[in-house]
């Protein structure tokens, strides 16, 4: 594939594939807003805490071969079947075995109540089971239209379900519903709109060419999955439903940091970044080119979430959230993180890293649970400081590995990493400080967006380059 053809397949997938999670996070915020207001904070822990497990056995059906598929230089049809039936079968085995486990679950968390959250959201494995190759093929294939169109109408559909019934007085078990009918809708859609469908044919000779990789991703994934998910776990089990619900809440939002800023461009430049294995400069070129654009994106959206933090939850979600603005306030500090760190394992994984990825995501995983300990000594709020100020020790952590198996030099990747905080600190202690009315904030929010594009620009800032680029081409393209 020629560089211009790759370029204009990326532009495409990435238009595409922002354009869905614009819509689907934004029609998705706007649900949680009525959802917000029709259900207590308890209700959402209730569900966090159910699916805190779900979540974490999701790496079972898969298995890791979707992401072999991409990087697998070449598939047949027997290789997409033998993987399809793989996965129904797990996802069978799963919803089965989480069906007798959910009393045991309600047991660790002393609530009984989950017990029949998790026997009906266990059905999730099934309806996720049956479209992972459709999927895998699609990203393969830079085809994110079909993709976009999938996950924005199921999301909404779902989404306008769970408001119905939360309406109606189903209570927790309105989120269980939204839950149920965004994945069952979402597969029914990717399978009509698919060209592929799986054949009566199966072979482990096909599975175990895959294995080398897909291997290494599984137990990699597993492993990070349920530490990612300790901190759901932690609160979940130490604290009440109502405190998960605050912290989910704010984790939510401060989530979107990384949707709206990087989401797209980890679906999109894995399967690109795996097409130029062999090219280490044209990798390395693209490779900078989307961390400069990740942080540009990340401090500009992490600044004013952190201004307008407290007119955000208490105007959209209402006063009895409000506990969730200094818990967001203090996440919002990793915003920029968590994506870079998940650009550097699809660097790794991309140039069939998935062995050395595994390896030193042992020692990545380990430090992960050190906020535990903390949380258990001091509280809720040191515990949210000891996850944020985690995150920075993970990315120095995956750049120092980056440049070691990859080359690609240490210093200079924190330097573009960090290129755009000065602006961001300065007006978080400003906010701080001063911000104590609405107008103060909203001032406050006008004169960052000005400074930090001045900042950006004075630097040369790639990522600014690269959005001036972009947003060039869109209005080319409209006009």
């Amino acid at each position: 594939m020629s560089e211009q053809s790759l370029k204009k397949r990326s532009f495409y997938a990435f238009a595409w594939n922002m354009s869905g999670t614009l819509l689907r996070q934004g029609s998705g915020f706007i649900i949680s807003i009525f959802l917000a207001r029709l259900l207590e904070p308890s209700e959402f822990g209730l569900v966090g805490m159910a699916m805190v497990f779900i979540s974490i056995s999701q790496v079972f059906i898969d298995v890791g071969f979707a992401s072999a598929l991409i990087q697998n230089k070449e598939n047949t049809r027997l290789t997409y079947s033998s993987v399809f039936y793989l996965n129904l079968s797990v996802g069978l085995f799963l919803t089965v075995l989480f069906y007798f486990l959910a009393p045991f679950v309600g047991s660790f968390y002393n609530n009984t109540e989950i017990t029949g959250l998790l026997k009906w959201l266990s059905l999730i494995f099934i309806f996720n089971s049956l479209n992972q190759v459709q999927a895998a093929i699609l990203k393969r294939e830079l085809n994110f239209k079909l993709l976009t169109v999938r996950g924005v109408i199921s999301n909404l559909v779902g989404g306008v379900l769970g408001v119905v019934f939360a309406f109606q007085g189903f209570g927790v078990y309105a989120l269980v519903i939204q839950q149920l009918s965004t994945s069952f809708l979402g597969t029914i859609l990717l399978w009509s709109a698919s060209g592929w469908k799986p054949d009566f044919s199966f072979s482990l000779k096909e599975l175990k060419k895959l294995t080398g990789f897909s291997a290494f991703m599984f137990f990699d994934r597993f492993a990070s999955m349920i530490f990612q998910k300790l901190d759901i776990l932690f609160i979940g089990k130490v604290f009440s439903p109502a405190t998960l619900g605050f912290y989910s809440r704010a984790e939510s939002l401060n989530s979107q940091v990384t949707t709206y800023t990087s989401k797209s461009l980890m679906s999109v430049f894995f399967p690109v970044l795996s097409g130029l294995q062999d090219d280490l400069d044209k990798f390395n070129k693209v490779y900078f080119k989307v961390v400069s654009f990740i942080c540009f994106l990340s401090f500009l959206i992490s600044g004013l979430l952190f201004i307008l933090a407290e007119p955000i939850i208490i105007g959209l979600f209402g006063e009895n959230w409000a506990f969730s603005i200094v818990l967001f306030q203090i996440l919002v500090f990793k915003s920029f993180n968590p994506p870079l760190n998940s650009m550097m394992l699809n660097a790794l994984l991309s140039r069939g890293k998935s062995k050395e990825n595994f390896k030193i995501g042992i020692v990545r995983k380990i430090i992960r649970a050190l906020p535990i300990v903390i949380g258990l000594l001091y509280g809720l709020i040191p515990f949210v400081w000891a996850v944020t100020g985690l995150s920075y020790i993970l990315t120095v952590y995956n750049s120092y590995f980056i440049q070691r198996y990859l080359g690609i030099s240490m210093i200079y990747h924190l330097r573009k990493i960090f290129e755009g905080i000065i602006p961001f600190i300065i007006f978080v202690l400003l906010a701080y400080y001063l911000g104590n009315t609405l107008l103060i904030k909203i001032i406050l929010s006008i004169v960052y967006i000005i400074f930090y594009l001045f900042y950006s620009s004075l630097i040369r800032m790639e990522g600014l380059v690269l959005a001036r680029e972009e947003f060039s081409n869109i209005l080319k393209k409209i006009l």
